[in-house]
């Protein structure tokens, strides 16, 4: 196998893994509304998210040692066609013709970069030069953070938080890729700064995408992290390592295509998420004051009519004498917090 082969190989397996930490970080959010801190560390499930990402950290770093910066980092938007499908099958639902259209359109448009990529001369940066990479790189990410602290609607503020990560990562992934290009040529100082530097951008990012599922839930946040990052990386490759593509001026034409026919791809993914999540039912959106009721009212139906859980009847309502049960099922539903108990 090619080195550019193996490295798209160690892509196909990061992505999973990342998709997979993805929905756990997103279900260990949503479960920490209260205590975030406390609730995310005391979390299994938080801690089983953080080693499928070191893994398929690991998988990148891996990758980057055999492939080009511009191929690997645009690869990671495999990480969203892997996660869309798992988490409606997650949540028992199905993806759409949008959905499979997304995927369509961003798999074949990485298949056409990936056969366009050309690696050009690997390009050895100072401590000095990593530095300010790296500054620079966290200016960004404190600026998008001030932005969203300053943001009221929750969605807005998780997109923003989620640009935040992709900076992090993006300019992470560059630093990844110095490293491991002149492991054995660079002095000892030069590695370390570069290690140091990757590792300070990996928990910014970490943070700041966590945050970011905690305000938007999965489907917006990763979408902009999956675009952020690797357009981030990708325009530090071509200006500072001497990335380029095949073919010249068509060359380019062809990958300019190929990354908008992936990014469409990424939005009808992302909106068809988006619209699977706004007719969820309203069981698994307004969480019920009972413990084991999790059936508030429809939308159009009275908090007097509540369905209750499979095998039980209706309770239509509710006199001074107690509830009223609905004749069709024979008895009262004894688990809805507006019929007396």
């Amino acid at each position: 196998m090619s080195a550019m082969g193996l490295s798209v190989l160690l892509c196909l397996v990061s992505a999973f893994c990342y998709a997979v930490g993805a929905l756990l970080q997103e279900r260990v959010a949503g479960a920490a509304q209260q205590a975030p801190v406390r609730g995310t560390l005391h979390s299994g499930l938080w801690w089983a998210a953080l080693s499928l990402n070191s893994g398929g950290g690991l998988l990148h770093v891996l990758a980057l040692r055999w492939g080009p910066l511009s191929l690997v980092q645009p690869l990671g938007a495999l990480t969203l066609v892997f996660a869309l499908p798992l988490e409606a099958l997650g949540h028992g639902g199905r993806a759409g013709r949008a959905a499979w259209t997304g995927v369509g359109l961003v798999t074949a448009g990485l298949a056409v970069l990936t056969g366009l990529v050309d690696a050009g001369p690997r390009v050895l940066l100072s401590a000095a030069d990593q530095s300010v990479m790296a500054g620079l790189g966290l200016g960004g990410v404190a600026l998008l953070a001030v932005a969203a602290a300053v943001v009221r609607r929750a969605e807005v503020r998780g997109a923003v938080l989620a640009a935040a990560a992709g900076v992090a990562f993006g300019v992470s992934s560059v630093h990844v890729k110095v490293v491991v290009a002149g492991w054995g040529e660079l002095a000892v100082g030069p590695e370390s700064v570069g290690a140091c530097l990757t590792a300070v951008l990996a928990v910014a990012g970490l943070a700041a995408s966590q945050a970011a599922y905690r305000r938007a839930g999965l489907t917006v946040p990763l979408v902009t992290t999956t675009l952020v990052n690797p357009l981030v990386a990708s325009l530090i490759g071509v200006a500072v390592l001497d990335d380029g593509f095949h073919h010249g001026a068509v060359g380019l034409a062809l990958v300019a295509t190929a990354a908008a026919a992936a990014a469409l791809g990424l939005l009808l993914l992302m909106r068809d998420r988006a619209g699977s999540e706004g007719t969820a039912t309203v069981n698994d959106r307004v969480p019920s004051p009972w413990p084991s009721d999790r059936h508030a009212s429809l939308p159009g139906q009275s908090e007097d009519h509540v369905d209750c859980p499979s095998g039980r009847a209706t309770a239509l309502g509710r006199t001074r004498n107690g509830p009223i049960p609905d004749t069709r099922g024979g008895q009262s539903c004894r688990n809805s917090p507006y019929v007396s108990q």
